[in-house]
């Protein structure tokens, strides 16, 4: 039975109600109530004992809480009390005295029963309710024990888990870093081979391209000897003359079989993109067949020559044999002098220009001078390369029979020309690689077909003078009505220079040519020489008919020549090449102070020294600072004091307010259009 120790709260309330009944007892009760001589209580009282009795009775078992209720009648007295207590009439003092006594002896028996009963009940109960008491201490001590011990069981198997799952972690976590530490390991044994096998590799492809870089430039060796030995070649029959060109027949096949089979074997190199040492033998061998061919050539020449020789010397031994025998000199007269007169040598331009006449009382005056031995000993060089090669190319440019070769030339130099643009580095790049390309002996596309310098022995000189004249052209088609133009079309012309000199030769004759005040040289007008013909050597242009063209038409062309040469003088080289700028700032310097040096001519010297300070004053300033601003002061000072006695017209004005601008403000601003260091 489950003892709950709440129970014994009843058995204090048991006492306090049992003192308490008593209590209200007390006063009520006088007289002894156990023996023989409380009959006069019985008497008198019987019926209050007995409600007292009963009230106590029932106090008693309200507060017992181990009586039953069911042992109760209806008015809370026991059953039994019920039965033989018999309910006091008013008329039970005519009962018999003995009768009387013998009840209030049998009740007092039965109280004395009753609380003996109780008594009794009560110690039972109490005795139950203490075996409960005890009993639910001992089941009380029992469970907190188990409950003890259990939880010292669950806190062991915790502690004993922890330490387990504790154990397992580090285990884990052991077995992670160790694979960690393995796979990093692996990795780094992985990651070391690889780059082992990079720099293997690496080693490798290094070699391959230093071989590869090898053969490659051992056929560019091979392409400049071929065309040195070509060019050799054209000038020993251009020098031959016509009447032993049949003599050379065999050599001619020769060259075009030679020129055939080498443009084939570059335009197979170029399409695997990939040079092996057979190309490279093969190369060798058509240079090797082509310094034979020239040997030959030579030999016919000496040939040639030798047959010369004896013919003047058969001629001469005829003349003597035929001549009649000279008089006998006379005494006193002069031997007769049959050499011929020799005829005066015909004025050459190139000679007039060097010494042109000074004008009266100024031939120690250098700023009366046309031009300084130093611009002029540079125009010559140029004129006279020009010139050379004008007449060596002359023989392809007169061939009907090239006439579509020289078309598909001019078209594959016009059409990437004439798209040059900085609207983006790849289109730019690959303007300048077909025109590198076609200057390298490469087949390029022209049109719906291809061509190459290679097709003739003149093609190499023929394109780089076309090449060089388009880029001058481009001054009066889009420079002069597009200042920022300049510095794209300049870019790549500074870069072909760098690569291929003669384009750069060739670019300043055709710049000179159209306009000789860039040297600086003002050119005289020779003697014989018609107003037309003299104005055409300034850069003037005469329509059908004679008709010259207008003042601001010719000096809007040859601002467009000045931005131009500006702008390659300012021109910062690819960062690819290595090659030095072929015409950088000292030559910008040389022309600014040479100009300034000269008598100034009306609007074409304003027009070009402000174009040119516009599109070079930046860069002039800070290479040369001061001194630069000393050239600017003179030429704000006496040149142009100079010029306002002959020139009253606008670009004289724009000068003015230019140079005025610089030294106010101390700086020049850089142009619109200047193509970035790292552009390609």
């Amino acid at each position: 039975m489950e003892f709950n120790i709440e129970d014994l709260s009843g058995f204090e309330s048991m006492k306090i109600s049992a003192l308490t009944n008593a209590a209200k007892l007390s006063p009520l009760i006088k007289e002894r109530t156990l023996g023989p001589d409380c009959a006069e209580l019985l008497k008198n009282g019987t019926n209050e004992k007995l409600q007292l009795t009963a009230q106590y009775s029932e106090s008693t078992k309200e507060n017992d809480l181990n009586v039953s209720n069911e042992s109760q009648g209806t008015n809370g007295t026991p059953k039994a009390a019920e039965k033989k207590v018999t309910p006091i009439s008013p008329f039970t003092g005519s009962v018999h005295t003995d009768q009387t006594d013998c009840a209030a002896l049998k009740s007092k028996f039965y109280q004395q029963d009753l609380e003996r009963q109780r008594r009794e009940s009560v110690q039972k109960a109490l005795a139950e309710r203490h075996n409960k008491i005890r009993l639910a201490d001992e089941q009380r001590e029992a469970q907190l024990a188990k409950s003890l011990q259990e939880a010292a069981q669950l806190a062991a198997r915790k502690e004993k888990d922890s330490e387990q799952r504790l154990l397992n972690a580090i285990q884990e976590q052991d077995r992670l870093a160790h694979e960690a530490a393995s796979r990093r390991q692996a990795e780094i044994d992985q990651e070391n081979r690889r780059q082992s096998d990079i720099q293997a590799q690496l080693r490798r492809r290094q070699e391959e391209i230093r071989k590869k870089a090898q053969l490659i430039e051992t056929v560019r060796q091979h392409i400049g000897r071929f065309r040195v030995g070509t060019e050799t070649f054209t000038k020993a029959l251009t020098a031959v003359g016509v009447q032993h060109a049949t003599k050379f027949t065999n050599q001619k096949k020769t060259l075009r079989v030679l020129q055939k089979d080498f443009e084939q074997l570059l335009q197979m190199i170029n399409s695997n993109q990939e040079v092996s040492q057979t190309e490279v033998d093969q190369a060798e061998d058509y240079c090797r067949q082509l310094d034979q061919v020239n040997v030959e050539v030579t030999e016919v020449l000496a040939q040639i020559e030798a047959s010369q020789k004896q013919q003047e010397q058969e001629q001469a031994k005829q003349a003597a044999e035929a001549a009649p025998a000279a008089p006998q000199e006379q005494p006193g007269q002069p031997a007769p002098n049959n050499d011929k007169p020799a005829s005066p040598k015909p004025p050459d331009s190139t000679d007039s220009a060097a010494a042109p006449p000074p004008l009266p009382g100024t031939e120690n005056e250098p700023f009366f001078q046309p031009v300084s031995p130093e611009c002029l000993q540079f125009y010559n060089e140029v004129k006279s390369f020009y010139e050379q090669h004008q007449t060596a190319v002359k023989q392809l440019m007169d061939d009907p029979s090239m006439k579509t070769y020289r078309f598909n030339c001019q078209k594959a130099i016009n059409v990437p020309v004439n798209a040059i643009s900085a609207v983006n580095r790849e289109h730019f790049i690959d303007k300048y690689s077909k025109l590198a390309a076609l200057l390298s002996g490469q087949n390029v596309k022209a049109g719906e077909g291809m061509v190459s310098i290679n097709g003739h022995p003149l093609g190499r000189t023929y394109c780089t003078m076309l090449l060089a004249k388009k880029f001058v052209s481009q001054a009066d088609t889009s420079i002069s009505s597009n200042a920022s133009a300049a510095f794209p079309i300049a870019a790549i012309a500074v870069a072909l220079w760098q690569r291929f000199p003669d384009f750069g030769r060739f670019f300043l004759a055709y710049l000179h040519r159209e306009c000789p005040y860039l040297v600086p040289y003002y050119l005289p007008q020779l003697e014989g020489q018609t107003q037309e013909e003299y104005l055409k050597t300034l850069g003037y242009r005469f329509a059908d008919g004679g008709v010259l063209e207008k003042q601001d038409q010719y000096l809007k062309r040859q601002s467009g020549l000045a931005r131009l040469y500006a702008a390659v003088i300012v021109t910062v080289p690819r960062k690819d090449d290595p090659t030095p700028h072929p015409h950088g700032l000292e030559y910008g310097w040389r022309w600014l102070t040479n100009i300034l040096n000269r008598f100034p001519q009306p609007d074409i010297c304003a027009t070009l020294i402000a174009e040119f300070l516009q599109t070079a004053g930046a860069d002039l300033h800070a290479a040369y600072g001061k001194q630069f601003l000393k050239v600017l002061r003179v030429l704000q000072g006496d040149y142009m004091t100079t010029l306002n006695r002959i020139d009253t017209g606008g670009p004289k004005a724009r000068l003015e307010g230019l140079i005025t601008k610089i030294l106010t403000e101390g700086r020049i601003d850089r142009p619109e259009g200047m193509m970035t260091m790292n552009f390609w």
